[in-house]
């Protein structure tokens, strides 16, 4: 029994031995395993660390890839961007835009500075600031404006800038000219005010926006943005590239957007259905055959007999120096015969005054066409003293010759010979006005505006080398003459277009070691006789298309290019070539009597 209970206890202590020793193995075990835990775990946030450095040191790395490819939305100062502050106005021109001038917004509408509606749009619209007044010709009426002139939303017709110049209403400037259209943005509530303004505006290029994108500066994402363009807008093309277009927007931007987030381009017209308001011109039922008639007084009417047969009924329109400006206040001398009138009608020739600046001595020295004419008090009264001349008379119209005009005498010429068109044409009296062959020195006489107006334009084509020249050469050669009409036909009509030709030419005299140049006007005759009798060497010069003569003397020697029949035969066929209203000669007496049927246009 003792044994059994000694049995029982020794098993007990081996069960709490085994039991002991299973418990540090699972101790051990247990430690082993936390032990691999914390290894793990702490592997694992040293990996976590370690991919946490990588893409910290790629996010670096890689930043300045990335911040290259990544779209700027940083907006432009638009006032800064249109160069504009407060109530000025940045103005566009057939989308090209200017920082030079600037217009300004005014009761909700654009002004614009009446120096650049010149340069730009048209010099019709005329403006006195001594008289502090706008002047419009419409081709039937002449239409005055003040201070207090106002359109038909009641906003004025101009206004006065800061600086004093006159500032026209670009709503106006609309009303009077159906080929000029604009979009502006000048409300009160719009910060930077810009206007787009077209003139004959053509086709376009324009393209829908695909999708939602920006318009910006400059071609590149990163460009500052000018505004947002939304899927299904419209816009026009300036110009492209596979990756970058230039548009105008309808809100009034130009700028750059992707050419990706555009269709394709197509072509809107822009048609404008306007035509221009043309006077109720007085022109000849056939070409006109003229010539001028020099006369220096009353006494010089008596030749007309003798020059006017001498043409053999091949001239209908004849124009006598009749009225002559003699000083600075804007007087005349009118050496106008009734009789002469008269004979001339009997013969079915038309009577055309000329009115010039230059015949009398004082008139050249003293008048200022640019002053005179700056005022619509004078150039009414000048007007007004014409037409009773032309009652009184009988004229069938007038002739203006005004020369050695200065540039800017030019807007105060227009002004007046626009008022005078309108004056003549109310009474059915014709207007030609004489002009040099244009070249840009003298295209302040404005050939367009005279193409309009004025129902013929005459290019005097002759003193291609005069008096004052250095070098001798031809009165007229015939690429001079060629030269001449080209020109005027791309502002002025064909039928409205007369070619003036010389009766004259010039001896030429070149003497001494210097090489001293004078010459000397002479008549086609005169010059013809002198170089036979004188024994001149004649030779036909294909160049000019005229007979060149020279002759050698001791210690000289003279030329001259001559006028003569086959030299005029040549530019009647340029004459005929471009189909021109008619021909003229200067002067009556100059010519022998077999060039005129050559010149009569109507009778071949």
């Amino acid at each position: 029994m003792a044994q059994r209970r000694k049995r029982r206890a020794y098993d007990r202590d081996l069960d709490s031995l085994e039991l002991l020793l299973d418990e540090d193995q699972r101790r051990e075990r247990t430690g082993r395993n936390s032990r691999r835990k914390k290894e793990k775990k702490g592997g694992a946030v040293k990996l976590i660390l370690g991919l946490l450095l990588f893409c910290a040191l790629m996010w670096v790395a890689a930043g300045p890839i990335i911040e290259k490819y990544t779209p700027s939305n940083e907006p432009k100062d638009l006032n800064e961007w249109f160069e504009v502050a407060g109530d000025q106005v940045k103005i566009y021109f057939n989308n090209a835009g200017n920082n030079e001038v600037h217009g300004r917004a005014f009761q909700g509408e654009a002004y614009l500075p009446i120096s650049w509606v010149h340069s730009n749009i048209s010099s019709r619209f005329y403006w006195s600031p001594e008289e502090r007044m706008l002047t419009y010709v419409e081709p039937d009426s002449v239409n005055d404006y003040t201070e207090d002139s106002v359109d038909g939303s009641g906003n004025p017709i101009f206004i006065i800038g800061d600086e004093g110049e006159m500032m026209l209403s670009c709503s106006f400037i609309k009303s009077c000219r159906g080929d000029v259209s604009s979009r502006d943005f000048v409300s009160e509530d719009t910060a930077a005010k810009r206007i787009f303004i077209y003139l004959d505006q053509g086709p376009t290029q324009d393209a829908e926006v695909r999708k939602d994108t920006k318009l910006r500066v400059n071609s590149g994402i990163k460009a500052e943005v000018l505004t947002e363009m939304h899927k299904g807008d419209t816009v026009t093309v300036l110009d492209s590239t596979e990756n970058w277009s230039r548009v105008v927007t309808g809100d009034g931007f130009i700028g750059y957007c992707q050419s990706n987030k555009l269709s394709d381009t197509y072509e809107n017209a822009n048609a404008v259905d306007y035509q221009e308001p043309l006077p109720n011109y007085q022109l000849l039922d056939e070409k006109v055959v003229m010539s001028w008639h020099l006369v220096m007084g009353r006494a010089g009417n008596a030749t007309f007999d003798e020059y006017v047969a001498n043409t053999g009924g091949h001239m209908n329109v004849i124009c006598p120096t009749w009225i002559q400006i003699n000083g600075a206040e804007g007087g005349y001398d009118n050496f106008s015969s009734s009789e002469y009138v008269e004979k001339a009608h009997a013969l079915g020739m038309e009577i055309w005054a000329v009115v010039d600046n230059f015949n009398n001595p004082a008139g050249f020295s003293d008048f200022s066409t640019k002053d005179y004419f700056a005022l619509s008090t004078n150039r009414r009264d000048f007007i007004n003293r014409l037409m009773a001349d032309a009652e009184l008379y009988g004229y069938d119209g007038f002739n203006l010759d005004f020369e050695s005009l200065p540039s800017d005498a030019g807007p105060s010429y227009e002004q007046f010979y626009r008022e005078l068109s309108v004056a003549c044409h109310e009474r059915g009296l014709t207007l030609s006005i004489d002009n040099y062959v244009p070249y840009n020195f003298n295209d302040h006489y404005n050939l367009s505006e005279q193409g309009l107006f004025a129902d013929y334009v005459v290019i005097m084509g002759y003193d291609e080398f005069s008096a004052s020249s250095d070098t001798a050469g031809s009165v007229s050669s015939i690429g001079y003459t060629e030269l001449g009409i080209t020109r005027a036909l791309e502002k002025v009509p064909a039928e409205h277009l007369i070619n003036a030709v010389p009766f004259y030419t010039r001896l030429w005299t070149e003497s001494g070691t210097g090489g001293e140049l004078s010459s000397t006007a002479m008549s086609m005759g005169n010059a013809a006789d002198y170089a036979e009798q004188n024994g001149f060497e004649i030779t036909w010069d294909e160049e000019s298309g005229q007979y060149y003569a020279e002759r050698v003397l001791t210690g000289s020697t003279e030329r001259m290019w001559l006028e003569d029949e086959r030299s005029l035969g040549l530019k009647l066929d340029k004459i005929k070539e471009y189909g021109l209203g008619g021909v003229a000669g200067w002067r009556l007496g100059f010519e022998p009597a077999s060039i005129w049927e050559l010149l009569d246009l109507n009778d071949q």
